[in-house]
């Protein structure tokens, strides 16, 4: 289960910026931005996933992390991170699964969008 993943994005910067933070809108999360310049997603109720754990249902509480940065050959990359801890924290082994799940939805709806616009110059998962 990897603990990041990373686009490689074509174009123009603010743009591929834009792209990804739809992205993760369009899976439910209310998106911010970081004082580094990434993104902070989150969705689901904290008290609900603290009174409940893993049984919050929809009301379960992921938060992901986008950094971004620029590689060698000066393509945008967007950094999805997630804390490894934080799902097991959460809701135990069925909150770690939750986490999970919900990660991998995330990374592929980043693709999704990425991919028809023409910009996805390729991604790789990170452990």
């Amino acid at each position: 289960m990897p603990s990041a993943h990373d686009f490689f994005i074509l174009g123009d910067h603010d743009a591929g910026r834009h792209l990804v933070a739809s992205a993760l809108q369009a899976q439910g999360f209310t998106v911010t931005a970081t004082p580094t310049g990434g993104l902070l997603a989150k969705r689901g109720s904290a008290a609900s996933t603290f009174w409940l754990g893993a049984f919050a249902g929809k009301n379960f509480q992921v938060s992901f992390l986008v950094d971004f940065m620029v590689d060698t050959e000066g393509r945008l990359v967007a950094r999805l991170n997630r804390n490894m801890a934080s799902g097991a924290l959460k809701g135990g082994a069925i909150g770690a699964a939750k986490t999970d799940t919900a990660f991998q939805e995330t990374a592929n709806a980043i693709a999704a969008t990425l991919h028809p616009a023409g910009v996805l110059a390729g991604s790789v998962p990170q452990n």
